[in-house]
């Protein structure tokens, strides 16, 4: 593969020249018309020449360029191309693994278990850019990271600095957005429906409010905004209908193998009020229901494994008529108020309190609970339901508890290398 590694007094035949052309002036820069130091001439022949890039000789009477770039510019360019960024390895990839670790091996929650944490590769990411790929190692060097690693060396005033390669992986910020579990633009768009302006910066500071006034929420305009959208919403019947007699919904929970005692019907519901941590779809003392609606979806919920079986209790709808908030009114491929592949050390989980505080707010307007895609959705096609506002044996019923042997099936796919290059 033919690359640019840098622009000081570099040169390039006429076809790689081009492509510098063609992608500064994208970005506004005319670099032959707008610095001197950057100019195509024609090649004398009075000695041998070859282009640093595709490493062809350059023929006499040939054009070529000559680029003389400086860094600045390439920076400008190349945070405008990383504009996207939300973070790296560094920091979000250092965060996601203690969370990870500290999910993973909590004496109190075996049965949960969260995927490693993944990003794109630099490269990827400018693929996606559309850098061209002769550019990849030259704007590589140049991109920085919103926690300030990137474009330099570690010193003494940074030491944890440094330069990415290709391979090193980063997080774009809507990647970020749907692992921490909620899409700020998504909701501001949806509150404009009803006529209440919201802008992302505001859901930000009233997440700041939350963490240190959780319990008055309402004191803060935002607050009371996202409260009046959500009881417009309601009353304009805009909710999910879930009605007696439709299909079974499904609650799993593990077990050990070893352990022949079958879970009962009551160890299915959910815990009394008061009891509930602070967890993925609840305050704390909060008790909620997770349901998903196909069986086949509770391997993927509870994370079994190979030493355990799952007990499935199978719920019926009683109620005429359950409202359901639909996280798909606002997005319809947004994952969930509370993305399951979120968690923190803190028994406060902070990226918690804004969709905890909508969670309450449904519930206080009168939805009985919020409907969302399953988060393995690109495996298998399933809704969630977070059931909070209901009366066991009134609103739902549980039918029966039916144990299964979860199967597990292994398979290997090779994992392309992406070729390092000396800069």
């Amino acid at each position: 593969m033919h690359v640019i590694t840098e622009l000081q007094e570099n040169i390039l035949c006429f076809s790689c020249g081009e492509i510098v052309n063609d992608f500064f002036e994208k970005y506004g820069y005319k670099l032959v018309e707008m610095l001197p130091e950057c100019f195509e001439k024609e090649h004398d022949g009075i000695e041998s020449i070859c282009c640093s890039c595709c490493i062809e000789e350059i023929e006499e009477g040939d054009d070529y360029y000559l680029f003389t770039v400086e860094d600045e510019i390439i920076d400008d360019i190349a945070d405008r191309v990383g504009e996207y960024i939300g973070g790296c390895e560094h920091c979000e990839g250092e965060e996601r693994w203690n969370l990870v670790n500290a999910f993973n091996n909590d004496p109190h929650d075996k049965s949960s278990r969260m995927e490693e944490p993944g990003g794109i590769s630099v490269s990827e990411y400018l693929y996606d850019q559309e850098v061209p790929e002769e550019l990849h190692p030259l704007l590589c060097s140049h991109i920085q990271c919103g926690c300030s690693y990137g474009r330099e060396s570690g010193h003494s005033d940074d030491p944890h600095g440094g330069i990415f390669e290709l391979d090193d992986e980063i997080y774009t910020k809507r990647d970020i957005a749907d692992y921490w579990g909620f899409q700020y633009e998504a909701f501001c768009e949806f509150t404009q429906q009803y006529e209440e302006t919201i802008e992302v910066e505001a859901l930000y500071e009233f997440r700041k409010h939350l963490s240190f006034y959780p319990m008055l929420a309402l004191e803060h305009e935002t607050g009371r905004a996202i409260y009046r959208t959500l009881k417009k919403h309601f009353d304009a019947r805009r909710y999910t209908v879930l009605t007696k007699g439709v299909s079974k919904l499904y609650r799993g929970r593990t077990r050990k193998r070893d352990n022949e005692v079958q879970l009962t019907k009551d160890q299915m519901w959910a815990p009394p009020a008061g009891l509930p941590q602070h967890g993925r779809y609840n305050c704390v003392g909060v008790p909620v229901l997770y349901v998903t609606d196909r069986l086949e979806g509770i391997p993927y919920e509870v994370h079994p494994n190979h030493e355990e079986i799952i007990d499935v209790g199978e719920f019926q709808i009683i109620n005429d008529e359950l409202f359901m908030f639909d996280l798909g009114s606002f997005e319809p491929t947004f994952r969930g108020f509370f993305n399951e592949m979120n968690e923190e050390t803190k028994i406060l989980k902070e990226v918690y309190l804004l969709p905890n505080f909508i969670g309450t707010c449904c519930s206080y307007i009168g939805y009985h609970g919020i409907k969302y895609e399953g988060v393995h959705g690109e495996k298998l096609s399933y809704t969630n339901y977070a059931i909070f506002n209901i009366k066991p044996g009134i609103d739902i019923n549980i039918d029966d508890v039916i144990s299964y042997s979860p199967q597990f099936t292994i398979g290997m796919n090779e994992i392309p290398t992406i070729p390092k290059y000396e800069f």
